[in-house]
């Protein structure tokens, strides 16, 4: 009887690849050989040779000590966002309860004023210049600033700046000084005017800040200038 011959396998040369993809594809190996652990040295530059379990918690304590700041910065964030709810929705409430457009933008500016802030209220067509944008101007922010968008957050060059708020009282000199949220009173296609809180801090205001306290508070002026309107009409 002939023997068949066995095939030879030529053994594979044991690389830092193939360990490490061994390890990789057997996450349980060291819950399997703990007594591995303590053997196992890793030369650190911060403490030179030691365990791979002192590494590994080492590893922990970082990580921890990370969700801790981002568990901070997450509740300081809360508190903030809390401060400004119950802030705006006491505006709202005044401004519901006002009885026409003075009193409304006199409790707009009052609150910007306590915020370190100054606010702008400008209308197509009102008939005071404090108030008063013309349209092309506002036409021509929509287009370039909005585009769409529910707000614009940032800086506004010299130009844009005063043809918007012409004869609104702005002084700020220097065309990159201060930063603006600008928000439309109405459709963001085609607005009847805008409301707009100027810093002269100019990074107080940026592009990726929410605007959700900021549109809803425009959103309630808005509804009373139309009603307002009605009534002059009828």
């Amino acid at each position: 009887m002939i023997e068949k011959q066995q095939e030879y396998i030529e053994p594979t040369e044991l690389t830092e690849d193939i360990v490490a993809q061994f390890l990789t594809d057997h996450p349980d190996f060291f819950q399997k050989h703990p007594e591995l652990l303590n053997r196992i040295k890793v030369d650190t530059p911060e403490r030179g040779v030691v365990s791979l379990v002192e590494v590994q918690v080492n590893k922990l304590r970082g990580r921890i000590g990370e969700l801790e700041e981002e568990i901070t910065q997450l509740m300081s964030l809360a508190a903030q966002n809390d401060r400004l709810f119950h802030e705006f929705s006491s505006i709202q409430k005044q401004l519901l309860l006002s009885e026409n457009f003075s009193q409304a933008v006199a409790i707009i500016e009052k609150k910007a004023i306590e915020l370190n802030l100054t606010a702008h209220v400008k209308i197509v067509e009102h008939s005071h210049p404090k108030y008063h944008v013309e349209q092309s101007a506002l036409d021509n922010f929509v287009k370039k600033f909005l585009n769409g968008h529910s707000a614009y957050l940032g800086r506004l060059r010299k130009t844009d700046r005063d043809s918007l708020f012409a004869y609104g009282g702005l002084d700020l000199s220097s065309s990159d000084l201060g930063s603006f949220a600008i928000l439309p009173l109405g459709a963001s296609s085609k607005p009847m005017g805008i409301i707009a809180f100027a810093s002269r801090d100019g990074g107080h205001f940026q592009p990726n800040m929410g605007t959700l306290f900021l549109e809803q508070l425009v959103s309630v002026f808005h509804y009373l200038l139309t009603q307002w309107s009605k009534l002059d009409n009828e």
